[in-house]
Formats: C-alpha cells, structure tokens, sequence
C-alpha cells in the first residue's frame, strides 16, 4: 500500500479500523505509521493517542517491536513538552499486551504438550526420532516453538522502552518501573542473558547520566527522590541476581548497589535509612557465603547486627537471640588463614592483587581495614555478642575459644551442635566441623608426639576414614598443623612442618631439618636446636658417663657436709633471710621496671597503630579515588568502544563497507576508526565524482557531434516536409471551410428550435416569477433597509475614522515642521 503524507489523523485512524475489519492487519500498521511519521501533523491532540494505542496493538499481533520502536520515538518527540502523560499511558499499554501475549503463549505451550501427553497411547516412531536427535523434551521444544518467540518480542520491547525513557527527569518514575518489570521477567522466565545484558544497559544509562549532568532534562544525581529510586532499583537487581543464583552478577549488582548508596550519603547521610543498610548486608551476607568467602559473610553479618542493634534499641529476646547466635555461628566457623592468601595466590606471586581484592571487599563493607577472625571475634565480645546468643552457640563460643580439652573438644562440640535447629543455623555446622578438628589436631599436636589412628578417629567423630585423612593432610599443607601419617604403624606423627614436606625421606638421618630457613622460619630453627642439644647431650653421657657420674657423687656429698656443718647456724640463718629479703625486693622491683616498661611500650604501640591507622586510611582514600578514576575512564573507554562498534555496525549496510572489505579484507575494517572510514568514504565519493564529471564532459563532446550531425539530417527532412504541406495546403483549407461553414448551419437551426420551443412557456415563467416576488416583497424589503443601514452606519465609521486618521496625520506634520525650523533656528 503507498503511503500518504498528507491523510488526517481522524482520516487515517479511520481507515486503519477499516483495513482491520477486512483482515488486513499490515496495511493498518502502515497507514497508522505513516501518520505518525508525517511532518505535516506535529501539534498533538487526543486523535495521536488514539492512533498510537491501535498502533502498538497492530505491533504486539504482528511482532514488529521495531516498528513499534520507531513510532514510539516519533511520539516522544510529539508530546515531550505537552503530553508527557499521554507517552508513559501508550507505553504502559504496550508492555501490558506484550506481557499478556507471552503469558498466553506459555499456557499455550503447556496445554499443547499437555494435548500430547496421553498415556494411554505410545509415543509415535517420529516423536521418538525427534527426541533422541534434539536430545530435548517434547515441552523444552514446544517452548522453543511458541513461547520462545514472544520471549525475544517482550524483552525487544523492555529494552526499547527503556532506551527511550533514559536519562529524562519527566519519565524517571515509568522507567524505574519498566526496570522492575524487566527484573521480574528474567526471574519468571529465568532468562539469565538477557539479566546480565540489562544490569549493564544500566550501568551504562548511570554512567551517561553523569556525563550530562549539565543537561536541562536529565535526571539530576543531586535529587534525593532520584536517589532513593535508583537505590530501590539497585536492590531489587540485587535480589533478582540471587533468585536466579548469579552469583557474580549479584557481586557486580551489590557494587552497585555500594555505589548508589555513596553517592546518596555523598549528597546527604540522612538520604540512606539505616533498613536500607540492613536489607545490603543481608544480601551481601548471603552473596559472599555462596562464594566461599565466609570471613567476609561474619563480617557482613556483624555490620547488620550493629546497624540492626542501633536502629532498634528495645531488642526483643528472640529477635537479639537469633541475630546474636548467627553472628557468633558465621564468626566461629571462620577456618584458620582465612585472612591470608592461598598457596597458588603465592606461587603465582599475585598477592598485591590479593590485597587489592581485600581492600574492595572492606570497601563494600564500608570497614577502615581487612577483617580477621580475632578482630571479629574481638568486636562480637565488646558488643556482647556471646552473652545476646544461644545458650549452645554460647557454649561453643567458650569451648572453641576458652576452653583447652583437645580429647574431649569435638564430642562437646557435636552434642552442642545438635541442638542447633534453626535451617540459617544449620548451613554453619559442616564449617564448623572443620574448624573444631582443626582445633583439636593443632591442641592434640602440642601435648602429643604421636597418636594412634584408631584413637583420633574416636576423637574427631565428624568424619569417616578417607574424610578424616583428607583433612590432616589439607591442614598440614597449610601449616597448620605439624604432621605426617604413618600407615604402616597406623598413628599420626607430630613434628616439624619441615618433616612433613620431607615426605619421610631421610627423616631420621635429617631429624627435620632440610636447610630451607625460608620454610622453616623461628619455630623450625628452634626445633633444629633442640634436636642438636640432644644429640650432642647423648654423645657426651656415651663417652663421659662413669667420669660424670663420679663427679656427681663427689659434688652430692660435698653439699650434704656443708647443710650439716651450717644447719643449726644463727648467722646461717640470717643470712638466709637477707638473702630471701634481697630476692624479694629484686622481684619488686624488677615487676615495677617491667610494668613500666610494658605501659611505656604499650603506650608507643598504641601510638604507632594509631599512626598506622590514619596512614592506613589515607591510603585507602587514595586508593579509592584512583580505582573510581581507573573505572570511570575504563567506563569511558568502554562507552568509546561501544560507540565505535555501533558506527562501524552502521556503516556495514554501506557501500563503503563492501569496498572496504572487498578491497582490504574484514578485519581491517573492524580495526579501522570511524573517523577513518568516513574519511576514506569521502575521498573515493571525491574521486567518483571527479571521475563521473570526466566521463559526463566527454560524453557532452561527443554528444555536440551528434546533435550537430542530426541537425543537418533535421533540415533536410524539414524541407522535404515544408514542400509537401505547400502543395496540400489549398485542399486542407477548402476541406476546413467547408466543415466550419456546415457546423455554422447546424449551430443555427438548433439554437432557433431552443428559442421556439422556451417562448411557449415565457408567459407562464413570467407569471411565477410575480408571483414569487410578490410573496416575498416584505422580507425583501426589510432586508434591504436593513443592508442599507448597516451599510450607512459602515460608511459613517469609515468616514469618522478617516477624519481621525487625516487629523492625526496633520498633527504629526504639525509637529515635525515645528520641530525642524526650532532645530534650524
């Protein structure tokens, strides 16, 4: 169907009813679309709304989100100063019959596999064939038929929507609830791609926002209401990550979320609620535990325990309970070296990334320095943390920290644990089954050399054999624990953790040194001289034995005629007490010197880490504004590159495109700039140009040649045709005169037989016509008077006006002439 610019919208919206009457739904959309792109038409009125509600209908039953992309920029453009509300009740309705077409098209799908599903009749041999090839089930591939679609066409129209509701303060409330809709179609439909896509489409609107703060119609970051909306918006990604378990994208969407809520307390600390604090540390909770990261859960449980406990003073029990038994639960299944990095962390020689990672997760957390399992479980005891807890979770508290019973910690702990029956207690106990035989295996080594392997089995109930096996060994990779199984006398060895790396070569010759004091570190040198002292001690009892023993005998008695000869002595005896009052005041002394010392020492400590603390977080400051410098410009970078991307993805319908490519090859294309490109198009439009002029001056020349050589062949011809009409134009004339005089004739007999035929009824006419002036004499004439009075009133007006006018006129000259001879004067 051609389209027509110039139809009225009534006209227009008119006809599209009738083409959807006759079933053709196409022509409608055409017709409506054309209305909307008419230049002629741009003053809004009632009849656009109308028009663009029927068009977006046509658009959900025909599938052309693009046609409906088009027209709904169109219609910005038509009512963003005038009907701004007329735009988001065009949009609203748009996603409601897309949304409601998807949900049809699902229960669709389910009812046809449903239609299939019969169980009384066999799967027919093509159904079987199909499911063994596609590897898919019959609904999985009704899915894909019906539901898949509409799918693609609802997140086209989100997506749509959304780029034309960005950055405008007018629409900002429609597109933070466009964004939710969004959220809960990936969660519905469980679209996990087109989650990612839309988490960055956002970042990507934030990022732009503030580039063009200067605008007049963005969204302003100084408005608390934007704030608070884009806060609410972050949270529900961030719970929208978790529901479909996207662990990393919920990371991602929890610095958002971090991001968000700085800039609001940038502007006003009064702007985030400390809910809002609370709901964040819930889900961070919860998103650092499903990575493993369980140092960082207890820290983020301890942050909302502390904001909790000072937003609501007047604790409830159960409430402080539950709260107080989780953080202690998290804080002591913490394991050993959580703080420090991993062994393949070292060998690839990647801690300051290690560090740096550290410093973003605090960041999160919003805490001045890295977390560690003493320092919460310092912070959890000044805040009464234990005392607020379970009576069970209390009880751990005090036999994992408190208490030194290594035989009997892990079966307390387990008849502790069982009275745990909370489920977000429960997920804390295979942690901490970990931790106590850890514990237990670190106590065990300080009172034991050796025990039997059948006896820690009974002492660490948690685990089976091999369970139990994989265990000691993790802990004494990690140093943990100074130890090695011995299988074939079935007990475990404590030693040095250089032994343990020995693997049992040569242990007894070496006695666990191996000379790699970078491995060994104080407790391995240490331990290398106990061992020299005692082998030297035994080789000199071996070769001095009888000689030493004959010494000691002598020394022995000695000693014995000395008690006896100054027992029962007076001056003895005050000697004795002297002595004893010296050592006495030596002790005092000594103790008031050391205590000195010691607050001294911890006074300079203290100084020193309070130095250390303001250095620390002056450089976390600097540290935090390079790395907001290194993500803006990566995120410019970013923008740059997609804006790139996007202007080569245009110019690829170009002909220039296919030249380049033709010419150079398609990855010289893709690395090409922009700017490049259009230059390059402009130089061979230059060069196409310059050669078509050639082409087209030589053409001219050539064409000179013929025209000159048709015009001699023309006069020719046109003399040969000049003679021929001389010699027939007597006969044309003669044969001319004679038609023209016969329709003369013709003429005159039919205007006499007209005339004879309307003075037969003359009289009759004349008759009517007085009769038809005579009935309306009156009305005439009181027009008439009336015309003439209005029209000498007219008259007199005009005639009044003129006088005015001519007066007027004459003042004015009046008025110039005198002005000018008093100037000349």
């Amino acid at each position: 169907m051609p389209p027509n610019f110039f139809q009225k919208p009534e006209t227009a919206l008119k006809r599209a009813q009738e083409l959807i009457q006759v079933g053709k739904e196409s022509d409608a959309l055409d017709t409506l679309h054309d209305t909307i792109k008419a230049r002629r038409y741009k003053q809004w009125t009632q009849t656009h709304e109308l028009i663009m509600m029927k068009h977006v209908e046509l658009c959900v039953v025909l599938k052309k989100p693009h046609v409906a992309k088009d027209a709904l920029f169109q219609y910005k453009a038509l009512t963003h100063q005038v009907a701004v509300k007329s735009l988001e009740t065009v949009i609203e309705h748009f996603l409601q019959m897309a949304e409601a077409k998807t949900e049809e098209a699902q229960k669709t799908s389910i009812e046809k596999v449903e239609e299939i599903d019969d169980l009384d009749q066999g799967d027919v041999p093509e159904t079987l064939l199909l499911s063994v090839v596609s590897g898919a089930a019959a609904q999985d591939r009704m899915d894909r038929t019906v539901l898949a679609p509409w799918l693609r066409f609802l997140w086209d129209s989100y997506r749509n929507c959304l780029e034309l509701l960005r950055n405008n303060a007018q629409v900002e409330h429609l597109y933070h609830r466009i964004t939710r809709k969004s959220f809960q179609f990936c969660s519905k439909y469980q679209r996990r791609t087109e989650f990612r896509k839309l988490c960055e489409l956002l970042r990507l609107h934030l990022n732009q926002m503030q580039k063009h703060q200067h605008l007049a119609h963005i969204i302003k970051l100084t408005s608390p209401e934007s704030l608070s909306m884009m806060q609410e918006t972050r949270l529900c990604q961030l719970d929208t990550a978790i529901q479909m378990e996207l662990w990393q994208e919920a990371y991602r969407s929890a610095e958002d979320v971090h991001g968000m809520m700085q800039l609001s307390k940038d502007k006003d600390k009064r702007m985030v609620k400390p809910a809002s604090y609370v709901n964040y540390y819930d889900k961070l909770a919860l998103v650092f535990w499903k990575a493993g990261n369980s140092l960082f859960h207890a820290a983020a449980l301890l942050q909302k325990f502390i904001i909790y406990k000072d937003m609501k003073r007047s604790f409830t029990a159960d409430e402080a309970q539950e709260q107080a038994s989780r953080v202690l639960l998290a804080t002591l299944s913490i394991p050993d070296g959580a703080d420090a990095p991993s062994d393949l962390t070292r060998h690839l020689d990647i801690e300051d990334q290690h560090l740096t990672n550290i410093r973003l997760l605090s960041n999160l957390l919003r805490l001045p320095i890295a977390p560690t399992r003493a320092g919460l479980l310092k912070e959890a005891a000044r805040l009464g943390v234990p005392e607020m807890a379970s009576e069970s979770t209390n009880a751990l508290y005090k036999l994992l920290e408190n208490n030194f019973a290594p035989l009997r910690l892990a079966k307390e702990v387990e008849a502790q644990l069982a009275l745990i029956e909370r489920p977000d207690h429960l997920q804390y106990v295979d942690a901490l089954n970990e931790v106590v035989a850890t514990k237990a295996l670190k106590q065990i080594s300080v009172i034991y050399d050796s025990i039997s392997w059948s006896r820690i089995r009974k002492i660490i109930p948690f685990y089976n054999e091999m369970e139990l096996e994989r265990l000691v060994v993790d802990v004494s990779k990690h140093r943990f624990v100074k130890a090695q199984i011995d299988h074939r006398s079935g007990c475990i060895r404590f030693g040095a953790a250089d032994a343990t790396l020995a693997g049992g070569v040569d242990l007894e010759e070496a006695n666990g040194f191996t000379g790699d004091d970078t491995q060994l570190g104080v407790e391995g040198i240490r331990t290398h001289l106990e061992v020299m002292y005692n082998k030297l001690r035994s080789t000199v009892e071996l070769l001095d034995g009888d000689k030493r023993t004959e010494a000691l005998i002598a020394r022995v008695k000695h000693h014995a005629i000395n008690y006896e000869r100054t027992k029962n002595s007076k001056q003895e005896t005050d000697r004795i007490l002297e002595r004893r009052r010296k050592i006495e005041y030596y002790k005092e002394t000594s103790e008031r010197v050391k205590a000195e010392r010691s607050q001294q020492a911890a006074a300079e400590l203290a100084k020193r880490e309070e130095a250390k603390r303001a250095e620390e977080m002056k450089r976390l400051e600097q540290e935090n504004i390079e790395s907001e410098k290194r993500r803006r410009q990566a995120e410019q970078e970013e923008v740059q590159r997609k804006i790139k991307q996007d202007q080569l993805r245009r110019m690829q319908n170009t002909a220039i495109y296919q030249a380049i490519v033709r010419e150079k090859g398609e990855q010289v294309f893709k690395d090409m700039d922009p700017e490049a490109v259009l230059r390059e198009q402009r130089q061979r439009l230059d060069k196409e140009r310059m050669e078509t002029q050639r082409r087209l001056q030589q053409q001219d020349k050539t064409f000179d040649h013929h025209v000159r050589a048709v015009h001699l062949e023309e006069m020719l011809e046109r003399k040969s045709i000049m003679m021929k009409r001389l010699q027939e134009a007597p006969k044309l004339h003669e044969k001319y005169d004679q038609r023209r005089i016969q329709k003369a004739i013709d003429d005159h007999t039919l205007a006499v037989s007209t005339w004879e035929r309307l003075e037969n009824v003359r009289e009759d006419a004349m008759d009517w016509i007085e009769q038809v002036k005579t009935a309306n004499a009156e009305d005439f004439a009181r027009k008439t008077a009336e015309w003439n009075a209005k029209l000498n009133a007219v008259r007199a007006a005009r005639l009044h006006e003129r006088a005015e006018q001519r007066k007027k006129e004459r003042r004015e000259e009046n008025a110039r002439v005198s002005s000018h001879y008093i100037n000349t004067d």
